[in-house]
């Protein structure tokens, strides 16, 4: 039995790089999601993370079920509220939780950007408090900003992803992708928080990387790629984790083959200029 029926956005750019996320209702009525029908009809293009939507995620999957459990323990049941209406409030009361930390993320996120091109720190006290030890690590590790919410297009092969920094970082002075995560962190017996690094994040970053040299709108050269985690939870310092150089070559052929994937599972093969397809 299905609870709610929950189709979830994908994002989608055109094949010069605008966002394409969101498509008027058929009533007039607001803006839907952008669903893979409409992207046939303008030859849209996925985003990175829609790619990497075809990969099992156990660690997004495991705090998703902890919201549920979460949500049917403390979520109190209503007098004769039949079960299967008490499941439903417990899908509807868990889709809260997970939109709100997403609404957290794109704050905090959204503050990062602004920081970046005018200095200035978010007005809001509860985003603001979780920002500043972003801002801290952003003072004391970038050295010069080249790109700040950037989308990057890959021509070949039929992507596009909006790309949060590209940086110089000290001390070894060499650019690098980055990408910014909020995290619920729990601290260890020790009272530590650690940051949980997911396997698909160099997949995503990595990407990136490839579409930015295959564009060559970053003159820079491009040697790295990381990752910063934020505490969503307390102000806690972050976490940075400088992929290898040398696993970019298996995380670019990964990538590729999440592609190859999600074209065969979609039956769908975008390519952001199609008359370079149709003349090779």
């Amino acid at each position: 039995m299905i609870l709610i029926h929950r189709e979830s956005p994908s994002h989608w750019y055109l094949p010069d790089g605008t966002p394409y996320h969101d498509v008027p209702r058929a009533d007039g009525n607001g803006l839907r999601s952008v669903t893979l029908r409409d992207a046939r009809k303008v030859n849209a293009l996925p985003s990175v993370t829609n790619i990497l939507g075809v990969l099992a995620k156990p660690g997004l999957d495991a705090w998703k079920q902890e919201q549920a459990i979460l949500a049917a323990l403390t979520l109190p049941k209503q007098d004769d509220e039949p079960l299967d209406a008490f499941a439903k409030r417990v899908v509807t009361d868990m889709g809260e939780q997970v939109t709100q930390a997403a609404d957290l993320g794109s704050a905090v996120h959204a503050a990062i950007e602004v920081y970046l091109q005018t200095g200035e720190p978010p007005e809001n006290d509860d985003i603001r408090h979780l920002f500043e030890p972003a801002r801290l690590w952003i003072d004391d590790h970038i050295e010069r900003v080249a790109l700040v919410e950037t989308v990057a297009v890959h021509s070949e092969l039929g992507f596009a992803g909006r790309i949060d920094l590209v940086a110089k970082l000290k001390p070894a002075g060499c650019w690098a992708v980055i990408d910014f995560k909020t995290q619920k962190m729990k601290p260890s017996k020790k009272g530590i928080y650690q940051a949980s690094f997911y396997e698909t994040w160099p997949l995503q970053l990595i990407a990136y990387f490839e579409a930015l040299n295959a564009m060559g709108e970053c003159s820079r050269k491009l040697e790295d790629i990381a990752s910063v985690v934020i505490n969503s939870v307390e102000p806690t310092p972050v976490q940075v984790k400088v992929w290898p150089r040398e696993e970019h070559a298996a995380y670019w052929q990964a990538f590729q083959a999440a592609r190859e994937l999600w074209c065969f599972s979609k039956s769908y093969r975008p390519q952001a200029q199609p008359e370079v397809a149709q003349a090779a």
